[in-house]
This record gives C-alpha cells, structure tokens and sequence, in this order.
C-alpha cells in the first residue's frame, strides 16, 4: 500500500472515531455502541472517556463527566460501582469487579485533564467508597482483589475466578490514582498502591526465592512451585484455588506494560511473545492466547446455548481469541513503551483496516473473528474507537495516554 494512501487511512480512520463518540455521546454520558448496545456501561465508559479525555473537545470532556455522573449515581451504599445502565429502560445489572476499578480510574483522568477542583470535592466520596468496597474483596487477606465467576470483561461463557491477574492490574491502578486523590483531597490513602503492585508480580509471575509471606493462603506452594519458569514469557492468566491457568489475557499484559507493573525484563519478554505469537493477526488484538479448543474449568460451553451467536466463545470468537479492536489501540501503546515504534506504526494501520471492515465501512465493530476478520459483533462501538483514538495520538501525534509509561 501506497505509503500517502497508509497515511489518508489512518488519519480518516481517526476521524471517524472522532465522530463515532459525537454520536455515542448522550445526556446520560457515552453508552457503548450506537444502537446496539443502548446503555452506559463502567468499563466502557471509562475506557471511552480516556480517550475523549485527550481530544481537547468541550462536547466531549462534558460527556466525560456524565459518564461519571451516572456511574455515581448507580453507586451501591457499600461502593460498587454498576456495570451497566440502560438508557431505555429501568435496568441496572451489577457484579464485575472491574466496573467499580474502571471508575477510579477514569476520575483520576478526568480530574487530571480538567484540573476541576469542584469535581474532584463532588467525587472524592464517591472515589473513597468505591476504593473501600475494592479492598473488601480481597478475601484472602493479601492485599489482591478475588473475582466470583466472570467478575470482569470476560463475563460469558469463558468465565474467570480467584485472583484474576487482569482485575488485580486495574486493582494497582486504582490504588495508585486513588492515592494520589486522596492526597489532593488532604486525607490519607486506604492503601499502600506499591505493595498491591510487588504482590502481583510475585503471584502472577512465579520465580523461585519468593516471600512466602505474600502468598494467598489458599495459593498451595507445589501449584505455585510448579509454575515457576525462568523463561516464562508472560503472566499466569487467574489463580483459583489449588490451580493455575497459564493462557495469555492480552489486555491484561499489555495494561501490565503501560502501567509500570511489568519492569524492563518482564517487559521486553512480554511484548515478544506478543509478536512471536502474532496476536495482531487478522487485526490488532486478539483477546486470548491460545484459544481454548477443549471444554474445560474456564470455558463451559454449555452456557453457550442460552446466548447468541455474536456471544458465544467458540475458538477465535468473542473472549476466546476474538479481535477486540480496543485491545488493539491499548496493544499499540504497549508496543511503543517497548521501543516497537515501526511495528506501533503499522500495526496502527491494521487497526484501522479492522475498525473499517463491516457491511458497510468504518462500523468500528466491537469484536471480529480471530481466524478470518470477519466483524462479528456491535457496531459503531464506543470503545473500539477510544482505542484508536488512543493509539493514533500516541504514533502520530507523541501523546501519551495519561498515567502510561514513558514511550
């Protein structure tokens, strides 16, 4: 391809993101897709105001804050946050961890983007409880949050518990911004974000030497022996119980790199069996690597029968080693932490061929197939364009996600 052609794709590309978050933006904040899915859902929504956090559009930043309104006001008296609230009808669904993580999060950018000190007054409860009921799951004792079944993104069929290793990089996360809020709003922080981040690398990433005394109590030390590998080349996927899953949660490595959680080594290990592996064919990103052929304790088919078709986790479909576009744009800001600039450069333009493919083109469908490309999910989904918008201003523009590492 022309290279002034690769130029006009990925810069339209960005674009359309740009217009697809106009249209996805409500009076409740950002719901998640145009019509499919009319309703404003935690993750998406943070990732989704991230994103538009670096725009600099005052339609937007405003949509960024009723996203957090609403997720504020769907806030349990205990401090969960939802997972999801229907614009068209009187629904709200709860139960992922993530969702309550995501919020924090998304504060902490919205506040550092705005510099609004009445938002940061208005939030810091808010913030406070959300962060309190994130360290009440952790019901080890180990300063790590512990998941129920698909207690997190991957909430279908392919369903995850124990210490989840992609909740306990968001669990970091939010420690670390809620910390710094804290401190902003004069008060203490509930948790030492820095010992949350040394007890994930030990559990997730088992080496021998480790401090028996920030192991779970419930992690046996033979399962945990067993899964140490001086070549291992990326985290363990979740932990529950006496067993171990070893598949690769790309998301969860990625995030790993762009929040500092992973250090040089781990780092550079990471991001070559990314590549080695070739996780960005068709497109930029698939979700799981490998997929998971047999039924096992993590995907139970079974649960497939009552979803459909677009929700089932055959091998290369949705989370079983399905493209999701958002995974992508967070894969590309990886790459460039990692000094991976020429292949962040074209692997922006794969995203962007991924974001253009559907019925007609530029749907920005929210998963397509692992093997063929072939877009199988919502369109016009808010975060699968966040994540180009994302990756196109740290490539083109030098502009780094806020709170990633240095590029």
């Amino acid at each position: 391809m022309a290279f002034d052609v690769i130029m006009g794709l990925v810069d339209e590309a960005y674009e359309r993101a740009f217009k697809v978050l106009k249209m996805n933006s409500t009076e409740l904040g950002f719901k998640a897709s145009y019509d499919y899915y009319n309703s404003v859902w935690a993750r998406d929504g943070a990732i989704t105001c991230m994103a538009a956090l670096m725009l600099g559009d005052e339609e937007l930043t405003a949509t960024c804050r009723r996203t957090l309104e609403t997720l504020r006001q769907f806030q349990s008296k205990i401090g969960q946050v939802a997972t999801v609230h229907y614009l068209d009808k009187p629904m709200t669904y709860w139960g992922g961890v993530d969702s309550t993580l995501w919020y924090i999060i998304a504060c902490w950018h919205y506040y550092e983007a705005t510099k609004d000190n009445g938002f940061l007054k208005q939030f810091w409860p808010s913030i406070r409880e959300a962060m309190r009921w994130a360290l009440y799951q952790d019901n080890m004792n180990c300063n790590l949050v512990v998941s129920l079944e698909a207690g997190d993104w991957m909430d279908a069929s392919l369903q995850r518990t124990g210490l989840v290793f992609y909740n306990n990089c968001l669990f970091y996360e939010a420690a670390r911004r809620a910390s710094q809020l804290a401190k902003e709003s004069g008060e203490e922080p509930l948790i030492d974000a820095e010992d949350v981040k040394e007890r994930v690398n030990i559990v997730f990433w088992p080496v021998k030497g480790y401090k028996e005394e920030l192991l779970p109590l419930r992690w046996a030390q033979g399962a945990y022996e067993e899964a140490v590998n001086p070549k291992r080349r990326h985290y363990l996927n979740y932990i529950s119980f006496e067993r171990y899953d070893g598949r690769c949660d790309v998301l969860a490595q990625v995030l790993a790199v762009i929040w500092e959680i992973a250090d040089e080594d781990k780092t550079r290990r990471i991001i070559d069996y990314l590549v080695e592996e070739e996780v960005s064919t068709p497109y930029p990103a698939k979700a799981l690597n490998p997929p998971i052929f047999v039924p096992d304790y993590t995907w139970k088919p079974q649960m497939d029968l009552y979803r459909p078709r677009n929700w089932q986790n055959l091998p290369f479909c949705y989370h079983n080693a399905g493209v999701w576009p958002y995974v992508g744009g967070f894969y590309i800001l990886a790459l460039l932490i990692a000094g991976r600039r020429d292949l962040a450069e074209a692997e922006l333009e794969r995203l962007a061929l991924a974001n253009k493919r559907g019925k007609v083109d530029w749907e920005f469908n929210e998963w397509l197939h692992g093997k063929t490309g072939e877009p199988m999910g919502a369109r016009l989904q808010s975060w699968s364009a966040a994540g180009y918008i994302m990756a196109h201003k740290a490539v083109k523009d030098g502009e780094a996600l806020r709170g990633m590492g240095p590029m």
